[in-house]
Order: C-alpha cells, then sequence, then structure tokens
C-alpha cells in the first residue's frame, strides 16, 4: 500500500459528490447496494482523492477513481489505483479488474491496464449500471490482479 490512508466513506459525503461532478464521473448509483467507496488522505489528513470498487465473484470493476486538482499530477492517482486493486485481492478475493473509461484511457494503460473487447468480458461486468448506461459507449479496459 502506498502513504495514502483509505478511508472508507458513505456515498453522501460531500466532496466526494463534489468531486465526481467536478470530473465529469456518474454519481446516480453511487448509493445502491454492492458498491465500496473510499477516500485517500495524507499523514496529514488532507483529502487527496477517492476510488471506488463493485465486487463480483472474483472480479471487480474499478470505479471513481478521482485525484483533487491541487494533487493531480504527483503519482496519487497511481496510488489509489494501486491500493484499490489491493483491497479488492484482500478484501473481495477479486482476481482482475475492469473498468470503464471515454477520457482516461493512458492513464490506465500506464497502471496495467489493457483494452478488452466488451464480448470478452463476463456477463456480471458487462450487465452493471456502469457498463448498460453510463458508460455504455466507453472502453472497457482489463487487468489481472497482482500483474502490473
Amino acid at each position: 500500500m502506498s502513504g495514502l490512508i483509505p478511508d472508507p466513506i458513505l456515498s453522501h459525503y460531500p466532496d466526494f459528490r463534489a468531486a465526481l461532478t467536478a470530473a465529469n464521473l456518474p454519481l446516480d448509483d453511487v448509493d445502491e447496494e454492492g458498491r465500496f467507496f473510499t477516500r485517500f488522505a495524507s499523514a496529514e489528513g488532507k483529502v487527496i482523492g477517492f476510488g471506488g470498487l463493485e465486487p463480483y465473484d472474483g472480479d471487480v470493476l474499478l470505479r471513481s477513481v478521482v485525484v483533487l486538482p491541487d494533487y493531480r499530477g504527483l503519482g496519487f492517482g497511481r496510488d489509489i489505483v494501486e491500493d484499490m486493486l489491493s483491497l479488492a485481492a484482500s478484501e473481495f478475493g477479486a482476481v482482475r479488474a475492469y473498468l470503464f473509461t471515454t477520457a482516461a484511457n493512458s492513464f490506465f494503460e500506464h497502471c496495467g491496464f489493457k483494452r478488452l473487447a466488451r464480448e470478452a468480458a463476463p456477463t456480471t461486468i458487462l450487465s452493471t449500471r456502469q457498463a448498460t448506461t453510463f458508460c455504455s459507449t466507453a472502453d472497457l479496459l482489463m487487468r489481472p490482479l497482482g500483474v502490473q
């Protein structure tokens, strides 16, 4: 784990919702069951960013990764991704992580994700609200956990 401190949050945390809105990330379903969101803070307690997971039988959908503007470009995004993937493996037993993106392909590819044809993804991932509504035209990326 990075030096960031994960802190599970309730989805109605105002700064979380504001950060998602500012980053043009969906928040319509963040209150639904089966979602896990966390904020990441520095050792001094300053909120750096947020990340989310939806676990599905050995797979996980990574979502809502956002770094607050003052901390962008400093490597915190990659730290949040790695910490979220570590949580996915240790807490939810995930062996593969998937995500949908329309604008951050190169960032996630730098984090070890590879583009994947939608038809190659499991039904559990393809039937999520992310896949069927918010990100219906977004690229799908996948990364086996434990591999960078």
